[in-house]
């Protein structure tokens, strides 16, 4: 070694688990367990959430979508608007007549199956 050089460090190995000599001792010996330290004991899993609700409705909105029943407490008169993005459907007499007049609403039937 030259004066010019600094001195070299020591080679540490990550392979062996026993400490270098003159070094910290292992990780597992240096952890104690205190009084605040909590111990993880597995439980029975946390039952599945419920299944989503099954689509209702006979009327699928044709802007958004959203399957809906049109309310039966309208006058015939009264527009008919979309529960999700309120866009207006169609008057009520338009729903309720047998067959529905498609060609005016902005709604479409869904056919049971």
């Amino acid at each position: 070694m030259s004066e010019s050089e600094p001195p070299r460090r020591k080679t540490l190995s990550l392979k062996s688990p026993v400490a270098a000599p003159g070094g910290p001792p292992p990780l597992e010996r240096m952890v104690k367990p205190s009084a605040r330290t909590t111990v993880f004991t597995p439980q029975a899993a946390p039952p599945p959430p419920p299944p989503p609700p099954a689509p209702t409705g006979d009327w699928k909105c044709k802007p958004c979508g959203t399957r809906f029943d049109p309310p039966a407490e309208l006058a015939d008169e009264d527009s008919v608007r979309c529960p999700s993005c309120n866009a207006r459907l169609g008057l009520a007499s338009d729903f309720r007549a047998d067959p529905p007049n498609v060609a005016k609403l902005r709604a479409r039937w869904l056919k049971k199956a």
